[in-house]
């Protein structure tokens, strides 16, 4: 009787224990390692998180998006407000932590997708008519012959989004062991 309390007053409550992130034996919530496969359990679920796809950004770009745009709006009485709305609502641009998917059409729609790690090149443009709205565009060039330029434009706070593609770039080629050649 004694074996059976000492086994009861050592397993823990139902709520301090959790199971391994890698190997599912059940450890203590508070633990750093596990004990049967000597797993850190944070770096564990940290590179787990990175590994899963994440939304960065998801929508259509502004309708008008400079300067020029919007005295061509002013000048045709609002016609030309009309065929720039047309021109957002036919683009759906979706940004995710590993790849671009960018939709087009209004009726019949296509779709263009480019993986992260492809992508080489981020140029950031700012022309005087786009900043005063406060928008730019960010080109990017991929390695990928099937889509080899993506242009992102009309999207709120670009420049900040600019750094967290390169970011998610850069992750992407490390996880997936990615080099690439330089021509000299």
């Amino acid at each position: 009787m004694s074996d059976e309390s000492a086994d009861e007053s050592t397993l823990a409550a139902p709520g301090d224990s959790k199971p391994c992130p890698a190997c599912g034996e059940a450890i203590k919530a508070a633990a750093r390692k596990c004990r049967f496969c000597g797993e850190d359990v944070h770096a564990y679920e940290v590179a787990r998180s990175l590994e899963t796809e994440r939304d960065v950004f998801v929508g259509k770009p502004a309708i008008v998006t400079s300067v020029g745009e919007w005295a061509l709006v002013v000048l045709t009485v609002g016609i030309a407000w009309l065929v720039y709305w047309v021109r957002a609502q036919s683009v759906t641009f979706h940004v995710t932590t590993q790849r671009i998917l960018v939709e087009r059409g209004l009726f019949s729609k296509t779709r263009d997708s480019v993986e992260l790690f492809r992508i080489d090149h981020f140029d950031l443009h700012k022309p005087l008519g786009m900043r005063l709205v406060g928008h730019c565009r960010l080109h990017l060039r991929s390695s990928d012959t099937s889509f080899p330029s993506v242009s992102l434009y009309g999207i709120p706070d670009l420049e900040k989004l600019a750094d967290t593609l390169r970011e998610c770039s850069l992750r992407e080629r490390k996880r997936r062991a990615v080099t690439t050649f330089v021509n000299a």
